[in-house]
Parts: structure tokens; C-alpha cells; sequence
């Protein structure tokens, strides 16, 4: 595992970030595709990690670690462990990137990166990668690959999903109705989620997404499931 200073925070990547390779290593790009495709994902990461950061210095936690995995990140932090300041840092992650992407989405359709980018960049969620390749411009390549992933892998990461921060974030609105419950009922409806949107992207040809949902939200329904109940209120 590397080990950097990410500004005052201590950043980890793991050797697994080389599995981000695998999602376009079948798509026929080129070397410096691969490579630009993975740093803007990276990129996207470190973004969201941040978000998660700077929130958690905002509500008084203390950050230990970030790392980067191969499919996203992980901030480590010491702090509230349950309520509104939770449900903050969970979502400023997606959020930060998500932001960001816009506002450079803005900037494009602003022509201020040039028409080509405004071409292959039609929406944040529709960007035609195939023509920057076809032109050998791997600058949009990776403006187009930064503002993709930013937007749709942060969507994604606020469904109500096991493993995901909108799971996170639903354990705590749920906490607030029934005490002490917050992590299993959202484990459990995490689980009925995945199952759904995984039935649901495999219709439409996806294999890969449908199982790294179930595994996550399997893996978060298991964690739950093994830790003690919480101790009934009295009276």
C-alpha cells in the first residue's frame, strides 16, 4: 500500500486501484485511453473522499485515513457515530463531485474548453468518449471521463444500497423514527434494492454492476446481522 500527504490528510492507495483498468480494458481503447480513463476516476475518488474529509472537520470528527480502493474510497474518522452530523458526511462525498462535474459542465457548454468538448460532451451523463479517441484528444477524453464518472458513479453511490453512502444515510434517517434500528432496516431494504437495480441492469445487458450491488449489499446485511441487538429501552 502507497502512503502520501493528500494536503493535511494522510492518503492510502491500495494495489487494487489497478483493477479500475478493468473496466476499459475490453473496450478496445488504447494505452493512453486506459491511462486517462483511470486518472480521472482516481481523480473522481479523491474528490469524493475529500467532500467526506473536509465535512468530517466541519462537524468536529477527526480524520484518520483516506484510502483508495479499486472500486471507490473509504475516509476513516473519529467523531458522531450516529445522527444529523453522520448523514452530513455521508452525503458531502457524492455531492462534492457531483458539483464539481457541473460546474466544469457549465464551463464546457461555455465553450471554454472549446467546441470539440462541448461535442463529445452532450450531457454529464451522455458524453461520446468514441470521438475524442477518434481525434487523438485525450485532454476532453479525460474531461468527458471525470465529469461521467463523477456524476453517475455519485448518483449511484446515493442509492440506499448496503456499502453505499445512501445506506448510510438512511440509518440515520431511520434511527431517528425507530432508535437502535437504523443499520438493519437499511441493510435490509439496501439488500431489496440491489436485488431490484441488479435484475433490472442485467436486463439491459450490464453483468458486472448487478454483482458488485449484491455483494455489497450482502456484505453490509451480514455485518449487521452479527452484531448484538441493542439494548431495549427500559420500562
Amino acid at each position: 500500500m502507497l502512503r502520501l500527504r493528500l494536503f493535511k490528510y494522510r492518503l492510502e492507495i491500495h494495489a487494487t486501484v489497478l483493477l479500475l483498468a478493468l473496466f476499459v480494458l475490453d473496450s478496445g481503447l488504447p494505452g493512453a485511453g486506459v491511462v486517462a480513463w483511470v486518472a480521472a476516476a482516481l481523480l473522481s475518488i479523491i474528490i469524493h473522499e475529500l467532500g467526506h474529509a473536509v465535512t468530517v472537520d466541519m462537524v468536529g470528527g477527526e480524520v484518520e485515513a483516506i484510502t483508495l480502493y479499486a472500486l471507490g474510497g473509504l475516509t476513516s474518522w473519529r467523531g458522531p457515530s450516529r445522527g444529523w452530523r453522520r448523514f452530513v458526511v455521508a452525503a458531502a462525498g457524492s455531492l462534492s463531485s457531483i458539483a464539481l462535474a457541473l460546474v466544469l459542465f457549465a464551463l464546457v457548454k461555455q465553450n471554454v474548453f472549446g467546441e470539440f468538448a462541448d461535442f463529445v460532451i452532450e450531457t454529464p451523463w451522455t458524453v461520446y468518449l468514441g470521438n475524442a479517441v477518434a481525434a487523438g484528444d485525450w485532454a476532453v477524453f479525460f474531461l468527458a471521463t471525470f465529469i461521467w464518472v463523477s456524476v453517475v458513479w455519485g448518483a449511484i453511490n446515493l442509492l440506499p444500497i448496503g456499502g453505499l453512502d445512501g445506506s448510510t444515510m438512511l440509518a440515520q434517517v431511520i434511527d431517528k423514527v425507530i432508535p437502535g434500528r437504523g443499520d438493519f432496516h437499511a441493510a435490509t431494504i439496501g439488500m431489496a434494492v440491489a436485488i431490484g437495480a441488479g435484475i433490472l441492469l442485467y436486463q439491459r445487458g450490464y453483468t458486472f454492476a448487478p454483482i458488485i450491488f449484491l455483494v455489497f449489499a450482502g456484505s453490509r446485511l451480514l455485518q449487521v446481522l452479527r452484531q448484538p441487538p441493542p439494548p431495549r429501552p427500559p420500562g
